[in-house]
């Protein structure tokens, strides 16, 4: 189910922090964000619900952990069904209203940002203006209405106090950066929550999302949306289209069909490479289509991809280190060019069983697109 978020206050999400007194929001909402969101709102209003209780999941204890208790305060309570099914929702990442995200092939004019943009899969670099000579660079981020897109942010300086003398404490100056505005007098984000009834939706009057909840930031409520995804038949046309346009930009004449995916969130890898040997180019595509778990009938051609290293926490653990352990992100907007020699309907079938790239797909890590090879979809 598609549905929106209208945030009724700023919005602080976390992110790589750069420095210790500075905190900026990233600019979309990750699925195991909501997912804590969802579950506080949960224990807040279970009465069955204790702090000190833990649960063993999968060999490790858990506090603070969303489940079915089946007991007399669960009889009549409105979240019953919610409750029941939590564990098999799948969030996936929020962005705001109506943006796409730059795919990793973009390219932009150096001298003009209005000029346009043009996809290196199957066009030439240079701008669609300026024409020949006229040099373009890398693009990346958001569009909206075919324009480069950006949210509104809220600057905010504060201090601490000190308990005891009840002034400024010393070296505690910090600035906030939240997101305050999506559109002209709006706050609004979009994404899927799969396994979620409307009647869920309907039994939450009030989210808290993200961080610094308690100073009133992330107030939102939820609604259902019409949802857009693509019939199959458009995906299959789209396939063809651009099979079609790679091959000819490409001068290709073999036997092979060629087709993209777009990440439309941060993909989590587990990785183990032994970085002392020397890998060939086939070598590391070959890791990369074993990384993904992709089936070997369909070869990975071309990567275009961006990867970062992340360490979050793990509020959710019983012990004193909460730190999870450090892993590597491939992040949204890479493109995977894929060649094969099955049919379209074989590749729409296999991609679309699949859950995700990577791991922890039920937090909208690791989501896809077909891509179509152009800018604007």
């Amino acid at each position: 189910m598609k549905v929106k978020l209208h945030f009724h206050s700023p919005l602080v999400l976390g992110g790589r922090k750069t420095t210790t007194n500075y905190i900026d929001s990233i600019d979309y909402i990750q699925g195991n964000v909501l997912r804590a969101a969802f579950a506080k709102y949960i224990l807040n209003n279970c009465v069955e619900y204790s702090p000190d209780e833990t649960v063993l999941v999968n060999g490790e204890r858990k506090k603070n952990w969303v489940y079915y208790r089946a007991k007399e305060g669960c009889k009549d309570c409105r979240l019953k069904s919610l409750c029941q099914k939590f564990s098999t929702l799948k969030f996936s990442y929020f962005y705001p209203e109506e943006v796409d995200i730059l795919p990793l092939t973009a390219m932009v004019c150096k001298l003009d940002e209005n000029h346009g943009y043009i996809d290196i899969l199957t066009q030439e670099k240079e701008c669609p203006v300026c024409g020949k000579g006229g040099r373009v660079e890398s693009a990346s981020g958001y569009i909206r209405n075919k324009k480069k897109y950006s949210v509104k942010k809220m600057f905010v300086t504060k201090s601490q106090i000190d308990n005891y003398t009840k002034t400024v404490k010393d070296g505690r100056l910090y600035s906030v950066v939240s997101i305050y505005e999506t559109s002209p007098n709006s706050n609004c984000f979009t994404g899927y929550i799969d396994g979620i009834e409307e009647e869920d939706l309907n039994n939450i009057d009030e989210l808290r999302v993200g961080k610094y909840l308690s100073v009133g930031y992330g107030k939102c409520t939820i609604v259902p949306v019409v949802d857009d995804r693509k019939s199959r038949q458009d995906i299959l046309e789209g396939l063809r289209d651009f099979d079609a346009k790679y091959k000819s930009f490409n001068k290709l004449d073999n036997e092979f069909n060629y087709f993209a995916i777009k990440l439309v969130s941060d993909a989590k890898l587990s990785i183990s490479v032994d970085l002392s040997s020397y890998y060939s180019t086939e070598d590391y595509i070959g890791k990369w289509q074993e990384l993904l778990k992709v089936d070997n009938r369909y070869e990975i051609y071309k990567m275009y991809c961006e990867t970062f290293n992340f360490r979050g926490f793990d509020l959710s653990r019983d012990s004193e280190d909460i730190r999870e352990k450090p892993v590597i992100m491939l992040e949204k907007g890479s493109v995977i060019l894929f060649r094969t020699k099955e049919f379209f309907d074989s590749v729409l079938d296999y991609f679309m069983q699949l859950k995700g790239l990577g791991e922890e797909n039920e937090n909208g890590f690791g989501d896809y697109i077909f891509y179509s090879g152009g800018v604007f979809q």
